[in-house]
């Protein structure tokens, strides 16, 4: 099983957008605990089967900008095959840019009907960073409802 960091979800940041703060110990953990985050805003993690998997490669030039990525491609994975996932196996590797390899599972929407709470439209930049803290690193990430 891969490395899990935490999320926590912040109020009051805008009254259509979320926003939640992902943690770990490493940018996987972080990753990892953004895009539970994510899906967490639409539904609880525990009702999603892993019935089908999907494969992500990103690259990009900082840990920011990989993290937008990141959770953009979850977002448009979703709209596009119609699925809600709740694993996230993911790989970083940085050289001379950052290169992410995740592999997410998940199931249908339909096989989730009536157990959603609500939609992400897309991920913002607003006040998205990743910080280094004690414990290791810190995401905050807002999305539009």
């Amino acid at each position: 099983m891969p490395p899990k960091g935490e999320f926590r979800f912040l109020d009051g940041i805008a009254p259509a957008d979320a926003a939640f703060e992902a943690t770990g110990h490493d940018l996987v953990e972080v990753f990892s605990a953004a895009a539970s985050a994510l899906f967490a805003i639409i539904i609880d993690l525990k009702q999603v089967k892993t019935v089908v998997n999907r494969m992500v490669t990103l690259e990009a030039e900082s840990r920011d900008e990989l993290l937008y990525a990141w959770l953009s491609e979850l977002v448009y994975l979703k709209d596009v095959h119609r699925e809600l996932y709740s694993e996230f196996d993911v790989v970083i590797a940085i050289g001379e840019k950052l290169q992410l390899q995740a592999t997410i599972g998940g199931d249908s929407v339909d096989n989730l009907a009536g157990l959603t709470l609500t939609d992400v439209k897309a991920i913002t930049y607003h006040l998205l960073a990743i910080e280094s803290i004690t414990s290791g690193l810190k995401a905050t990430v807002v999305v539009d409802l």
